[in-house]
């Protein structure tokens, strides 16, 4: 099995992996229209499931499973592949949201990471604003389009402001954004003193408002993570148990 960390960037990622997960917000999917929904075991490791669409049409695609690290691919009427996820919001599960270019009969495959297979369930609906907004920040954040995930980070934040991932994701996309911005100058992200103020104040809100979220999810161990995180972003020292020491 895989272990996730998160994707902030930079030498000292370590100590500001983020633990904990979470799936994207459900406040607005009461009102998505679902199209089927399905439990079963793999077995092996796969199945497939015909889904017919038409053009611009935009579904979600969720499979989660407590047996295995769940894997999602999306085949277009061609027979090419046109959408692809394995963990989403640092967890194990899988979520495609996708707008359909093309009407036809497209195929869902579902498999497991490790071939080893178990009980899973998978949902297809149309898909929230947020999901929308949620997927493409993290689509722009692994291709470095930090401005852009940035962006739609906030536009989800702005749809349904109760997920902690949302927060953390954007906090990530400041620290890219900066890295790639020191980088520029011939410079590299070392201690959280290379950091402009305003983008430190911006990780260090996001990081609290996730922290604050968490808690109030019932998940003080992740909440507590991410104070000593600020805490460290905040001075560049250490909490320990005598309250750190410069890094």
């Amino acid at each position: 099995m895989k272990h996730l960390f998160s994707r902030t960037v930079g030498p000292w990622a370590a100590v500001l992996t983020i633990l904990g997960a979470g799936l994207v917000g459900t406040a607005s999917v009461a009102s998505a229209q679902t199209i089927f929904e399905e439990q079963g075991t793999i077995v092996p490791a796969l199945e497939e499931y015909p889904l017919d669409m038409e053009a611009g049409d935009v579904v979600a695609i969720i499979m989660t499973s407590e047996d295995f690290d769940t894997v999602l691919t999306l085949i277009g009427p061609a027979g090419e592949e046109v959408a692809f996820n394995d963990d989403f919001g640092s967890t194990l599960n899988s979520r495609i949201v996708y707008n359909a270019e093309a009407a036809g009969s497209y195929t869902i495959v579902a498999k497991s990471f490790d071939g080893q297979g178990g009980d899973f369930a998978i949902e297809v609906r149309t898909a929230t604003d947020y999901e929308v907004a949620f997927s493409q920040a993290q689509v722009s954040i692994e291709n470095q389009d930090y401005d852009g995930a940035i962006a739609s980070y906030s536009d989800a934040i702005e749809l349904d402001d109760s997920n902690p991932e949302a927060f953390l994701g954007r906090a990530d996309a400041y620290f890219g954004q900066a890295q790639l911005a020191l980088e520029a100058q011939g410079e590299f992200l070392e201690d959280p003193t290379d950091l402009a103020p305003e983008i430190r104040e911006a990780i260090v809100a996001d990081f609290a408002k996730a922290a604050e979220l968490y808690e109030a999810e019932g998940d003080p161990f992740t909440a507590q993570s991410l104070r000593e995180q600020i805490q460290f972003i905040e001075t560049g020292e250490f909490p320990g148990p005598e309250g750190g020491g410069p890094r």
